[in-house]
């Protein structure tokens, strides 16, 4: 028998998490989760081999490319001193079809886009360093050797997984016959964290929120106690946390939407943290609901908009634009609903219609915003024993299109993170906002474990 539909009421219920929430299950959840990761899961806590960090005054340019969720971007980036850089890059879309292909036939598309970048900085002929930025979960054994694990966001390679990501991008470059040399790969977290490090030395830990989420943080390498490291490894290692994976024995109870939505993906289970954070899914929650609600509370007049059918159709930008809407007669919702879903003419949106779904809208985001907050908490705690009080100046940088362009969600992290702290204005934590993090810090990586510096 279906759940039932939730009124505004009860999913602000469901979806608001408090304060002494956050406190009591969520980041104690995190704490035992890290633990785990450093002690027996191979999945979680995953030692990147980036031992050291940049001290900002680097120079030289590098190579860098980032393998995301939804695009490619290759680039070439100029490390200039005094934590500054130049960038030129390429960005592609990855093309859906591309996302389910043999690994040669993706890896090729990959190259020929490495290629389009040498020719356009006019360096097709020289031996070119570079750092791989890569969205998913790697089990690393060095700095340049990454064998990819299960992954998520629609993508399902024959042959990628199990296999060394570097060889075989290595092995792509060589049939285009390019001469780059990759040096380094790291997960995107552990690019951001080191990209913001070249410009703030007290950068001590990452996020990503974006199409996907993922965080990661400096540890000691004794810590993780799963991996053997001989007795004269560096102190302190990058560990790419794995979060999206984190959370199903601690988040908030599922709605309806959120059982559904896990129901129909890929992979029932997978990434508990990333279906309630993320942009590839909070935008299909809204979906989720706004047919349930045509359906049984008689939203749009009980007729459901051409393309809302769709899964995945309702999007986090169409979720921003509707969400920052402060007209009196609502005409940005109306604008964003209208130009992207079909209406007929007799059954244009009241103001009463688009006003329910910017409630919805809000509550999927603010609880987005909330659980990544919980996350941030953790990663701080995790590294400084607490994170309430912290005497020392401590910054988390964020990447990803939800954190960076997303109406006042940054803000609406801030301010959380300010009241679970307990701080005043003097408060030493900041979270700060980090652009092309994956690129720059790829860059950075291939700088620093680069035969010829």
């Amino acid at each position: 028998m279906d759940e039932p539909t939730p009124s505004l009421e009860e999913l602000e219920e469901q979806t608001f998490i408090t304060k002494e929430y956050i406190e009591e299950k969520i980041i104690p959840g995190f704490t035992d989760a890290y633990r785990r990761g450093f002690d027996e899961d191979e999945s979680t806590m995953i030692p990147s081999y980036v031992c050291r960090l940049p001290t900002g005054m680097e120079t030289g340019t590098y190579l860098s490319l980032d393998l995301g969720g939804t695009n490619l971007r290759v680039a070439a980036v100029t490390l200039v001193g005094d934590g500054k850089t130049d960038i030129e890059q390429k960005q592609f879309v990855i093309p859906e079809e591309l996302k389910t292909v043999p690994v040669e036939t993706l890896f090729d598309w990959v190259a020929d886009c490495a290629k389009d970048l040498l020719i356009k900085i006019k360096s097709l002929e020289k031996e070119m360093y570079m750092g791989v930025s890569f969205s998913f979960p790697i089990k690393q054994t060095d700095i340049n050797k990454g064998v990819a694990m299960k992954m998520g966001k629609g993508f399902d390679i024959p042959g990628l997984v199990n296999n060394d990501v570097v060889e075989l991008l290595n092995d792509a470059f060589v049939r285009k016959k390019i001469n780059i040399h990759i040096v380094a790969i790291v997960n995107d977290t552990v690019g951001s964290l080191v990209a913001y490090a070249y410009r703030d030395q007290n950068t001590i830990a990452s996020m990503i929120i974006g199409t996907g989420t993922n965080a990661a943080c400096i540890c000691e390498t004794s810590e993780i106690k799963k991996q053997n490291f001989p007795p004269d490894s560096p102190q302190y290692m990058i560990v790419n946390n794995e979060i999206s994976l984190m959370g199903a024995d601690f988040l908030p109870k599922k709605t309806k939407y959120d059982k559904i939505l896990d129901s129909q993906s890929s992979i029932p289970g997978f990434q508990p943290f990333e279906k309630m954070v993320s942009g590839r899914y909070i935008g299909e929650l809204v979906r989720l609901a706004i047919v349930d609600y045509v359906k049984n509370y008689n939203l749009f007049d009980g007729k459901l908009p051409g393309k809302m059918e769709i899964p995945y159709s309702f999007s986090t930008v169409h979720m921003s634009e509707i969400e920052s809407d402060r007209t009196y007669n609502s005409a940005n919702i109306l604008k964003s609903l209208t130009q992207n879903f079909k209406f007929s003419e007799d059954n244009t949106p009241t103001v009463g219609d688009m006003r329910t779904v910017q409630e919805l809208v809000r509550k999927f985001s603010r609880r987005s915003a909330h659980l990544a907050v919980a996350a941030v908490a953790s990663l701080i705690k995790l590294q400084c024993g607490t994170y309430k009080n912290i005497e020392r100046e401590v910054r988390i940088a964020i990447d990803g299109s939800i954190y960076n362009s997303y109406y006042k969600y940054s803000s609406s992290m801030s301010k959380l993170l300010k009241e679970i702290q307990e701080s005043g204005e003097d408060k030493k934590v900041k979270i700060v906002s980090v652009k092309n993090g994956g690129i720059i810090g790829a860059a950075v990586t291939a700088m620093m474990y680069s035969p010829h510096p």
